[in-house]
């Protein structure tokens, strides 16, 4: 999403959201509330301070009746219940979402999640086949997300814990101590990183490789506060390398290519440096890792990379040891 982004000014949001998802699914005007809140928040976050009038005549358009007491209710309870940064300004005479350094809009991402959800549990209710309607991703393993639970209170709590884990690569079995920080989803698994005890390195685990794991009864402190969280929000992927200070990363695309990334960007701090007819060129402000080098590969025949230097000549490094690799076999 672009423009504006929508802040969460505390940590009751995580818990507000998942009581108020929970009991979506109890009752259905819970979701003509979802789908109202996914109208506003929509409408604030694309239009340029819409209106009260505005919002309502295209609430309506789009088969949501609603009025103007409603949408005032409605506003207050998205400030008030889930603490959305949702302005007036007097001066525009139209609303707007403040703060623009604030994280990923997670709360708009979970509405929407919500209401197809309960969308296909209505289908799955009336005994219809859903995989003629509908089609994952094939995910072989469920293995470790049980973990997401407690692994979430942990982190919250600041609880050190003890984990036995075995990589995918060795037979062998090891114990760590360790102190969680963040929960990070990547290419459909889940993985927990933090910092083992006694230590600053920075150490990532995959949740389907835990094989226990239990509270150490310690508690830790996140000194300076959650600091691995900022560092991974300038990292696509698990891994973050030192050093972890962000460059500027420019890519020049093929049109077909640079239209897809504006739909879907690689990385939150995309922007358009320049467009034509021949090209597109988008810039970045990102940390430079091993995943960040495998999507550039796979983008390699529609995008190249043209800034920094040094990274467009290890690219050109490995793209010669791929064409050496493909001749030899």
């Amino acid at each position: 999403m672009s423009g504006n982004t929508i802040h969460y000014r505390n940590s009751r949001f995580s818990l507000n959201v998942l009581f108020y998802l929970t009991l979506s699914f109890q009752k259905m005007s819970y979701q003509s509330k979802i789908k109202r809140y996914i109208q506003i928040l929509q409408l604030v976050e694309k239009s340029r301070f819409p209106t009260s009038a505005e919002m309502i005549a295209r609430m309506n358009e789009s088969g949501i009746k609603v009025s103007d007491r409603q949408l005032k209710r409605d506003i207050e309870s998205l400030r008030g219940e889930f603490g959305l940064d949702l302005q007036y300004s007097p001066y525009k005479k139209g609303y707007f979402i403040g703060n623009e350094d604030s994280s990923f809009p997670y709360f708009l991402k979970l509405l929407e999640y919500s209401q197809n959800i309960e969308l296909l549990t209505s289908y799955l209710k009336e005994g219809s086949d859903i995989s003629e309607i509908i089609e994952f991703e094939e995910y072989h393993s469920f293995k470790g997300l049980g973990y997401i639970h407690d692994l979430a209170f942990f982190i919250k709590n600041g609880s050190e814990v003890n984990l036995k884990y075995k990589r995918f690569d060795s037979d062998l079995e090891k114990e760590y101590c360790f102190h969680p920080y963040l929960l990070r989803e990547y290419l459909k698994r889940w993985y927990v990183i933090g910092r083992l005890c006694g230590s600053n390195e920075i150490r990532t685990f995959g949740l389907d490789r835990i094989n226990s794991l239990t509270d150490s009864g310690k508690k830790f402190k996140k000194a300076g506060g959650n600091k691995i969280a900022a560092i991974f929000r300038n990292v696509i992927g698990i891994t973050a390398p030192e050093p972890d200070n962000p460059i500027e990363i420019e890519l020049c695309c093929l049109p077909y290519q640079g239209n897809l990334l504006k739909s879907l960007p690689l990385h939150w701090s995309q922007r358009v440096i320049d467009e034509s007819s021949e090209g597109i060129t988008l810039g970045y402000r990102m940390v430079v890792n091993f995943e960040l080098k495998q999507r550039l590969l796979m983008l390699s025949t529609q995008a190249r990379v043209v800034k920094p230097e040094s990274l467009k000549l290890e690219m050109e490094k490995m793209l010669g040891e791929a064409t050496r690799f493909y001749k030899e076999y």
